[in-house]
């Protein structure tokens, strides 16, 4: 639920948004998957990606890692470096 909550609330930021709460609803519930599969779409982009060859995947792991940043999540305890 705080992925949630952190994702909606870069994605409120990111448009503009000044903004409310009372309760959730169908348009956040919607813009929350919209987002979701566009990361997971861009996750299967960095998969995808035959320049990233390195042996232990560090690069594609570091993109992947940058996509949850972009959402507004964090890398969580494994992202330290």
């Amino acid at each position: 639920m705080e992925t949630n909550l952190t994702i909606l609330a870069k994605l409120l930021i990111d448009n503009g948004a000044q903004v409310t709460i009372s309760g959730g609803g169908e348009m956040l519930e919607r813009m929350m998957r919209e987002r979701c599969c566009q990361a997971l779409g861009e996750i299967r982009e960095v998969l995808d990606d035959c320049t990233l060859d390195d042996p232990s995947c560090f690069q594609r792991i570091e993109r992947i890692v940058e996509v949850y940043e972009r959402l507004g999540s964090n890398g969580g305890s494994r992202h330290d470096f």
